[in-house]
C-alpha cells in the first residue's frame, strides 16, 4: 500500500470541497487512489493536506501524480474548485 500526500491552498473550502467529492470516481479510474482523510493548517482553513492510498508502487504512485498533475482537463477542475497554487505532493 503506497501514500500519497498533497498540500493545497484554495479560494474556498467549501467550494474546493464540492469538486473534489465530486471528482473521486475520475480519481480511483485514473490512479486507484481512495481518500484517507485531509488535515487543515491551524488558524487557515483554506490550507491544507490531502492524504490517499493506492495498490500501485511507490514509483507508478509518482508517474501516475505527475501524468495527472499536467493534464489539462485536471487543471480545469482545479481551477474551477478554486485552488490558487500550485499543489506539492509526496509519495511513501
Amino acid at each position: 500500500m503506497t501514500r500519497v500526500f498533497m498540500s493545497h491552498r484554495v479560494k474556498d473550502y467549501d467550494v474546493w470541497r464540492a469538486v473534489y467529492d465530486q471528482d473521486a470516481p475520475a480519481r480511483l479510474a485514473a490512479a486507484g487512489m481512495t481518500h484517507v482523510g485531509h488535515f487543515h493548517a491551524t488558524g487557515d482553513r483554506n490550507s491544507f493536506f490531502v492524504v490517499w492510498e493506492t495498490d500501485a508502487d511507490a514509483t507508478s504512485a509518482r508517474a501516475t501524480m505527475a501524468e495527472m498533475l499536467a493534464d489539462a482537463e485536471l487543471g480545469a477542475v482545479m481551477q474551477a474548485a478554486g485552488v490558487i497554487e500550485p499543489p506539492n505532493y509526496w509519495v511513501s
